[in-house]
């Protein structure tokens, strides 16, 4: 590894480590009943992520990356301390994992948050795919695919508010159409940067290509919790729409990504 890279694994660990510090001590509240379905998700979710992005690693990234343990960790770590800063600013879209997953025990919001990550992890994970020059390549392909992560985000909230749905209200159901809608741009976002690295304008310029499918997704997310209403019922159980919308969010991303895409 050279100094610079160096430098950065340093510099990631502690991000990492601090960001995921902050995120597992908030188990650490004390509530008066512990409802163990949302704190489970809560638990499980980043180790679960950072599986799914070793893999990606392991089977798409750069030759010198897919068999260097070296790289895998340098890569690894990176991508936790991306998602884990990241995280860290989730509330600032209305959806605290500390306040509303673990103190208030939403477990709407405990779907919402998993979605968020996941989609954050793919975001980061298909900057990685592909061969390039060294690490700034996925730093800036990176950035791309989690900015517009974040916007789409941002712009879904604007007409819909689907937080107040998820935080007050309480709506599993909500929940799990906003999981699903995160995870699935996450997964379009990351493809749209995949791929061996030419110049920032070529990606700038790939990106916007590849990513328009979630833009229709977007509105239609949009027209659908437009057109929704709290479920009281859904509050204190599953939502079997709220997961069949999520499961369509998913399937389409799917199919774009590995059937019209085609594999990366």
């Amino acid at each position: 590894m050279s100094g610079d890279e160096t430098m950065i694994l340093l510099v990631s660990l502690g991000v990492a480590a601090l960001a995921w510090y902050r995120w597992y001590a908030a188990t650490r509240v004390r509530v008066l009943a512990v409802r163990n379905t949302g704190r489970s998700i809560f638990i499980a979710t980043p180790p679960i992520c950072l599986a799914m992005l070793f893999m990606v690693l392991r089977l798409w990234a750069a030759n010198d990356v897919r068999y260097s343990g070296t790289y895998l960790m340098f890569y690894t770590v990176a991508g936790a301390a991306w998602v884990g800063f990241c995280a860290l600013w989730l509330g600032f879209l209305g959806i605290s994992p500390r306040d509303d997953v673990i103190e208030r025990q939403n477990l709407a919001a405990a779907f919402a948050t998993a979605g968020a990550i996941a989609g954050i992890t793919f975001s980061f994970a298909g900057a990685n795919i592909g061969n390039g020059p060294g690490w700034w390549v996925v730093v800036f392909s990176a950035g791309l695919s989690t900015g517009a992560f974040f916007g789409l985000w941002a712009l879904v909230e604007r007409f819909t508010a689907i937080s107040d749905l998820v935080t007050v209200d309480r709506s599993v159901d909500g929940g799990l159409r906003l999981g699903g809608f995160l995870i699935a741009i996450g997964m379009i976002l990351g493809r749209a940067v995949a791929g061996d690295w030419v110049s920032a304008e070529a990606t700038v310029r790939d990106f916007v290509i590849r990513a328009w499918p979630v833009l229709p997704l977007t509105a239609l997310a949009v027209m659908i919790e437009r057109v929704q209403s709290p479920d009281p019922n859904a509050r204190n159980g599953d939502s079997l729409v709220g997961l069949f919308v999520a499961s369509i969010y998913v399937a389409v991303s799917f199919l774009y990504v590995f059937v019209w895409q085609g594999h990366p």
